[in-house]
Parts: C-alpha cells; structure tokens; sequence
C-alpha cells in the first residue's frame, strides 16, 4: 500500500478509537510549509513523508519537551506528531549543540544495537537526522536518517534524541513505520486513555476507560509502555535477537 493509504487507514482508526486524538490532527501542510522546511534542512523530505503532512501538519495542539500546549493529545502512541514548524523548531535545537566544545566526547559514547550496526552511524547527533514524532517531555525523536552508515539506506527511520544513544533501525522508509504504526494500533495495544495523578505513586499514570469529569487529561496509550519500545521490540524482532538478552548485556 502506499503511505497515504496506510495514513487514511490509521486516520479512520484514531477516529473510531481515539478521538481526541482524531480531533488534534491539524489541517494540511502547504507547498510553502513543505518549501520552508526543506530549505531550513538542506534535505529535499521523501515523498511519502511530504504525502502524509500534506494531509495532516502534525498536530493542532502539541507537547515537545521545550513546546507546551494545554489539552495537546499525542497523535501517533504515546508521541507527538510533528509539524513542519515543530519539525524545524526541534532539530534547530540541536544545531548549537553540536557547536559545543565537548560534543566529541557525546558522539563517541553512542552506539548502534545489535542488528543495527553498519547501517545507523554510533553518533550522539547528526544535521541528518529528521525529527518526525517527537517523546512529549523528552528530546527524544523518531525520524528520518539522512546520514546513514555504510550498510544503512538514505531516509531509513530511527530512533535518537538526548535519551536515546543507542539506535535501531525502526524500518527502512515512512511507508514501513506507518504500515508499523497500523499493525500496532490494530493489535488493541495502544487504547485511548487518560492521564491521573496517582498520589501513591507520587506521578501519573493511565487510566483506560470512564473516569469522572475534570479528572485528568486525555491521553493515548500507558505512559509507562512507550512506544518506542515497541519500535525496538520489532526491530530486534526482524534482526533475530532476543531483547531481554541485549538488554541483561
């Protein structure tokens, strides 16, 4: 199928299933939004990329970790959906880091899991990595790379940011995330649901069907199963590797 067929499919799932989050996609990217980003990067996006923000700029409403928005709703599982504005917005931030005196001491600490080595460059950061779904409190993206390693492919999806130094391969284009994304949320993983202080816990959890007017926000997905776990799970899937394993490595 194509992305934007795959996109339509998930488009009538959110709105059946989660509709608040239905209701914060935004309306279409223009030609000038898509010219603007593309000029700001230097990288031309990929065509199914450009496809899906033509239908859908990200979100109205969105939560990055240096962009706060009231009542934003994540629009993909536990992320948020970027726009072409918020696409700039968080890999400019990046831009002076990489300036810094001890970014060399960042970028030699990282790594490529297994299964990922040779394709995604073991680097803290890269001008070629495109953030696409960004963590709502965390610097940390699913996006475009558009600087792969030797044995990756241009415009493969993967994972980086400030928490996450150690990449995987999500899929090997958009077309194959969004074919990912649908599979997740049509295996029921991935419910609407709302966030509540737990005065036990001492922070928020998710709390899955009715709960009283006013209480808590609207949500999608268990804040304390991440979406991009679910990513690396099948990653590590399709690379044959038990993840418990790598993980007690």
């Amino acid at each position: 199928m194509q992305a934007i067929e795959l996109f339509e499919d998930y488009v009538s799932w959110l709105r059946v299933n989660v509709p608040r989050a239905y209701e914060n996609l935004a309306p279409p990217a223009d030609r000038d939004d898509i010219d603007r980003l593309e000029c700001v990067l230097g990288q031309r996006l990929p065509d199914d990329v450009k496809a899906v923000l033509m239908r859908h700029n990200g979100q109205r409403l969105t939560d990055t970790a240096t962009h706060d928005e009231d009542g934003a709703v994540p629009c993909i599982p536990t992320l948020s959906f970027l726009s072409t504005g918020l696409i700039e917005e968080c890999w400019s931030e990046w831009v002076d880091l990489r300036e810094m005196d001890d970014i060399e001491d960042l970028q030699d600490d990282c790594e490529a899991m297994s299964g990922a080595e040779g394709r995604v460059r073991p680097l803290y950061t890269s001008p070629g990595w495109i953030p696409l779904w960004s963590d709502p409190a965390r610097s940390d993206y699913i996006g475009l790379d558009f600087d792969p390693d030797s044995d990756g492919i241009r415009g493969q999806i993967i994972n980086f940011g400030r928490n996450e130094d150690r990449h995987f391969v999500c899929a090997d284009n958009f077309t194959e995330l969004l074919q990912i994304l649908l599979d997740e949320v049509r295996s029921g993983q991935w419910p609407a649901s709302t966030l509540v202080f737990d005065e036990e816990k001492g922070r928020e959890i998710a709390v899955f069907g009715n709960v009283e007017d006013g209480v808590g926000h609207p949500f999608f997905g268990d804040i304390d199963e991440h979406f991009f776990n679910a990513l690396c799970s099948r990653a590590m899937a399709r690379s044959g590797i038990d993840l418990s394993d790598w993980e007690n490595s």
